[in-house]
């Protein structure tokens, strides 16, 4: 773990900041890495590795994720699961 608190960091993979290959609509995608499912058809299979990604600060995901706030549709997170979660509330009810 290196030395990181977990609550306070994400193992990152990769951002998608206009993701369009996960269903329909434009979206913002979060990677993580490390994944012991390891599912037959998973189409991120570089996301397994757990030696792999970079710790980033939930501070600095969020502070991202607010860059393209304006293109964020919440009633498309999930199918609107997400957007009952206090992460997301904070996002889309947060004074800039």
């Amino acid at each position: 773990m290196e030395g990181k608190d977990l609550r306070y960091y994400a193992k990152v993979h990769s951002i998608e900041s206009f993701g369009t290959v996960d269903g329909p609509g434009i979206r913002f995608v979060l990677f993580l890495q490390g994944c012991h499912l390891q599912c037959k058809y998973c189409h991120n299979r570089d996301t397994w590795d757990m030696n792999g990604g970079d710790y980033k600060s939930l501070e600095d995901i969020f502070d991202k994720i607010m860059r393209y706030k304006n293109y964020i549709s919440p009633n498309r997170w999930c199918y609107g699961y997400w957007w009952r979660t206090s992460f997301t509330s904070k996002i889309f009810n947060r004074t800039l």
